[in-house]
């Protein structure tokens, strides 16, 4: 009888201990898959290619994920800047919000977007983008507006090169400045 009981008592304590760690591992699993893979405080990136800087990103937290959603979260807000080749500030944008999702080429941007084109002086205002790098154009389907040297135009989305050299606004609206000639 004692026998028996000892076999018992091996055989539950062997599949308590074994279910414990599989609903142990389940969770750390699980927790895995949810959490970031890597969290940067205070990133302050530079990116180049052919020794030549073309972007500076800075923001107070990145969360990157791995996996078939891979991506990089700024929860807290992204300032980047483009630079020309001599160094000198092509464009910048900032928004309070960002996701780089990695296996498809797309960043997505909201909240309180700026653009400012120091080339043609022109600045976007709008609450909602998608930049598509692999067809290098951006986008948005919200209202936006454009402040330029000939002035200010309202629209309900635009869409444009990645560079922001060529902005088309849908549904055009505003007051613009036309130079007469001499």
């Amino acid at each position: 009888m004692k026998t028996y009981l000892l076999i018992l008592i091996s055989v539950f304590s062997f599949l308590c201990f074994f279910s414990c760690e599989n609903k142990t591992k389940n969770k750390i699993s699980q927790k895995k898959d949810n959490s970031p893979s890597q969290i940067i405080k205070q990133a302050h990136i530079f990116r180049s290619q052919n020794g030549e800087v073309e972007v500076e990103i800075k923001s107070p937290l990145i969360q990157s994920y791995e996996g078939d959603s891979a991506r990089m979260i700024f929860p807290k807000g992204v300032k980047v800047k483009f630079f020309n080749e001599d160094m000198t500030i092509k464009s910048t944008l900032v928004a309070n919000y960002a996701i780089n999702y990695n296996n498809s080429n797309k960043v997505y941007l909201r909240d309180s977007i700026v653009i400012i084109n120091y080339n043609n002086e022109d600045t976007i205002y709008c609450q909602d983008l998608i930049w598509d790098r692999d067809l290098k154009i951006v986008s948005s389907e919200k209202k936006v507006q454009r402040n330029s040297a000939s002035g200010i135009a309202y629209g309900d989305g635009f869409i444009s090169s990645e560079n922001m050299d060529s902005v088309r606004i849908k549904n055009h609206r505003g007051i613009q400045v036309v130079k007469e000639d001499d």
